[in-house]
């Protein structure tokens, strides 16, 4: 199947289409398409809710930040008694116990992950000990240095042959601001009786800069968030990648000039894993140093720990250690819009293009072909291949009332 890499493969597809030879007008036109597809929702934008960084910890408020990387809600569930805890504490290396010096807001049960300076890696509660101030906990393996500081108490993660026994199982229906506001001024009656075994429909909505729940979540409740992700657009600038701690700049040729560069080896390189012929990098200076100004750029990769440097402009390279040598001037080449969905790309591309030279046809063309192809996502998003059956902001969906259990 034909694909398009990178950014700059979209641009050279643009040129040959179009005939242009005007690059910037090329990525304007992308970045004008890319507003369009702003709240595309593809399966590779989807968050893994399992996954530990999608799990949100309640704060002392009942509130979980919205993620920076959030475009739309999908569904927040709550399994059980899932939630972390933190207590400052104490140990000595080699032991498998530590003393508390602070009552954690949470109890601390059996079976809970344990991390914190001086714990071992995947260490558990064997005892809880009371779990209060002055208590001593006991873990599962021996402490890999003095334990101090703020101890991290967490539930097991849930796996398929491992659920939570112990209620409430909630999942949460998205609502108004408005509504979790004024719904949360009776929210004392929710959740009554517990641990009925049926799964409860809950609410959250965005307050301020924050997710709000009902019923309320107890600060270190761990609630998993299920969402679409925003996507990086393309060209956007991005930080400076580390290739290598260390580099020797070795004896300088040329003069600075285009047709005749400043010309460099670099050795003694830890790796040149992820450079490529033409990149831009930058070094901290040491007993050596790239020079002031001018740029830098790769000419060839020599072996696994050296390549050839030209410089143009700026002041000479000067010969001996350097530190940290990045990539730099680097922009977004690929996100998985482009990988996944191609078609948007091109399509809302050509549209805007022949929009600027005034191609009303062409671009009603291109427009017809753009949400042709935003229809077909949008339906199977209806079907419910991807994003649950419906298109409502709550759920139709409605638990099974079990006789044998009966809520009075």
């Amino acid at each position: 199947m034909f694909v398009i890499p990178t950014a700059t493969a979209l641009v050279q597809y643009i040129r040959d289409f179009t005939g242009s030879t005007n690059d910037a007008e090329i990525r304007q036109c992308i970045f004008l398409g890319e507003l369009s597809m702003r709240n595309v929702e593809l399966p590779a934008l989807r968050s893994d809710p399992y996954d530990p960084q999608y799990i949100g910890v309640v704060d002392s408020e009942g509130g979980i930040p919205i993620p920076g990387d959030m475009n739309k809600p999908i569904l927040f569930f709550k399994q059980g008694q899932q939630y972390l805890t933190t207590a400052t504490a104490s140990g000595t290396l080699g032991q498998t116990t530590i003393l508390l010096s602070t009552t954690p807001n949470q109890t601390i049960t059996i079976g809970m992950l344990v991390t914190g300076t001086g714990i071992a890696a995947g260490a558990t509660v064997v005892s809880s000990g009371g779990g209060q101030a002055g208590d001593t906990v006991t873990l599962s393996l021996a402490n890999t240095g003095t334990v101090s500081g703020t101890i991290v108490f967490q539930t097991a993660p849930q796996t398929q042959g491992n659920q939570s026994q112990t209620g409430p199982w909630i999942v949460y229906d998205r609502i108004g601001d408005r509504d979790i506001i004024t719904q949360g001024m009776i929210a004392q009656l929710y959740l009554q009786p517990v641990n009925v075994p049926a799964v409860i429909r809950g609410k959250f909505s965005e307050v301020g800069q924050k997710y709000k729940f009902l019923p309320y979540a107890a600060e270190g409740d761990l609630i998993n968030l299920y969402y679409y992700k925003a996507w990086p657009l393309l060209f956007a600038p991005i930080d400076d990648i580390l290739i290598s701690a260390t580099g020797t700049v070795g004896a300088v040729t040329g003069s600075g000039t285009t047709g005749s560069p400043w010309v460099s080896t670099i050795t003694n390189m830890v790796t040149t894993d992820g450079i490529t012929v033409g990149d831009e990098i930058i070094a901290t200076a040491g007993t050596g140093s790239f020079g002031t100004g001018g740029t830098v750029t790769v000419a060839s990769i020599v072996s696994s720990t050296s390549i050839t440097i030209n410089k143009v402009g700026g002041t000479i390279p000067t010969a001996g250690n350097v530190t940290n040598i990045k990539l730099t001037n680097l922009t977004t080449q690929t996100n998985p819009v482009l990988q996944t969905w191609p078609e948007g790309y091109v399509y809302s591309t050509l549209r805007e293009y022949y929009i600027k030279r005034h191609n009303e046809v062409d671009a009603a063309t291109y427009d017809a072909k753009f949400r042709a192809a935003m229809d077909t996502v949008e339906d199977q998003n209806n079907l419910g291949k991807w994003s649950g059956g419906h298109t409502r902001l709550t759920s139709v969906w409605q638990p099974r009332q079990y006789r044998q259990y009966n809520i009075k």
